[in-house]
């Protein structure tokens, strides 16, 4: 048995797929952290020599089976068909990974432990086209290596997430056309101070996606997708860069403009650079603006997301907001440790607040912790007056939602 190609590989993929008659697994396999153990090892020899010894462990546990293949995808990615019903390929899967766990590799003498991750689909008609499938089992992949080492994902056809997810996909050539072509436009929604205390206007920028009829995307589908496929970077250098163009447009404002920085964002080290080009071509007074990142993506990626808020605040001088609190591991000691200055209160717990108590205290917990930290508030999603006076009693700075403003054209990138 020999490793076939990516390409012979997809290809006897498809072929496979159109014979309905048997029941076969398909395995995505990837061996994790090599790059970061060869660094370890002193570069790429080293790295070649791991993945020689860790590929032929797999080959060797594969050809056991019959009517299996094999293919090399990636340089640390491996795609299998198994002649097995989905359930014992997901058994083979994490006797694989349970196998290797438990190995030594010797390379350069010095040991190394390896992990998989491995993604697991059903070669099934219900796919309907060879390209769901394959969609299915890289989206499994990716779901295992969230979860961490030597873990094994299973994604069948009838999962509810997969439905949204080809939705979702069928979107992904409109939105990169929409980024190229300035489809996308530029909304602001007001965010009001409840006390005399604090009196700076601000607004959030938000994005919308409007269609060659001039349809306006209200739903964020297209937000939606670029989350999913790993395109929120774009997406957000495409509102910082447009943004800047607005503010070049205009005469002095005293409005501090949030713009949302998503996950994939933190990570890329360029963003500052770019964002600091814009800021000096077009003129902006980075005191003018408040970078949100979310508290879940603070938390995830909690040491990047430091070094990253740090910048933003010391190098270009921006301030800083963490949205979502509440809905990830609120807590005094976690919401002490990023330097913040607005704590935006999620607004599942502003929906309910005047009917369940746990709400209120939640946001009053939130409200306190700001005190105690120097940091102010803000409510989203604020849909009435009783939400509003109840906010007031509990000491909230800020409201934001339809009730104390709807979202309003800022700018059009095309005009």
């Amino acid at each position: 048995m020999k490793f076939l190609s990516r390409l012979l590989f997809i290809e006897m993929v498809r072929q496979i797929s159109q014979d309905i008659g048997r029941s076969r697994s398909l395995l995505y396999i990837e061996v994790n952290h090599t790059l970061q153990i060869a660094s370890l090892l002193q570069g790429t020899e080293a790295e070649e020599g791991l993945l020689a010894s860790i590929r032929a462990i797999i080959l060797k546990k594969v050809k056991r089976l019959p009517n299996a293949y094999i293919g090399q995808l990636d340089h640390n990615r491996f795609g299998v068909v198994l002649d097995l019903p989905v359930k014992k390929g997901v058994e083979f899967a994490e006797e694989l990974a349970d196998y290797l766990d438990r190995q030594c590799i010797t390379v350069f003498e010095l040991p190394y432990y390896p992990k998989l991750i491995i993604g697991v689909t059903a070669i099934s008609p219900a796919y309907k086209t060879p390209e769901r499938m394959l969609a299915a089992v890289d989206e499994a992949l990716y779901q295992a290596r969230r979860a961490g080492n030597s873990v094994v994902k299973l994604i069948e056809p009838d999962d509810p997430f997969l439905h949204e997810y080809y939705n979702l996909l069928e979107l992904l050539p409109e939105l990169r056309e929409g980024l190229a072509n300035n489809s996308f436009i530029l909304y602001a929604q007001p965010i009001v101070p409840l006390n005399h205390s604090v009196t700076t206007a601000k607004a959030e920028v938000l994005l919308r996606y409007r269609s060659g009829d001039g349809d306006i995307d209200s739903q964020n589908r297209f937000l939606q997708a670029a989350e999913l496929f790993h395109i929120s970077r774009e997406v957000d250098l495409y509102v910082v860069h447009h943004f800047a163009r607005y503010i070049h447009q205009q005469e002095r404002q005293d409005i501090v403009y949030s713009l949302n920085i998503s996950g994939s964002t933190i990570r890329y080290p360029g963003f500052l650079d770019k964002v600091f080009n814009d800021f000096r071509e077009f003129g902006v007074d980075s005191r003018q603006v408040c970078f949100e990142i979310t508290e879940n993506v603070a938390d995830q990626d909690y040491r990047q997301a430091i070094l990253f808020m740090k910048s933003l605040k010391n190098r270009l001088g921006c301030q800083l907001s963490l949205d979502d609190i509440g809905i990830g591991s609120s807590n005094l000691s976690n919401l002490s440790k990023f330097d913040v200055d607005f704590f935006k209160i999620d607004g599942s717990f502003i929906h309910n607040l005047t009917e369940d108590p746990y709400c209120e205290l939640v946001v009053d917990f939130i409200t306190e912790a700001a005190s105690l930290f120097h940091r102010e508030t803000i409510a989203e999603y604020v849909e009435n007056a009783e939400q509003l006076e109840k906010l007031k009693n509990l000491g909230v700075d800020y409201a934001q939602g339809y009730f104390t403003g709807k979202p309003e054209l800022l700018f059009d990138p095309s005009a």
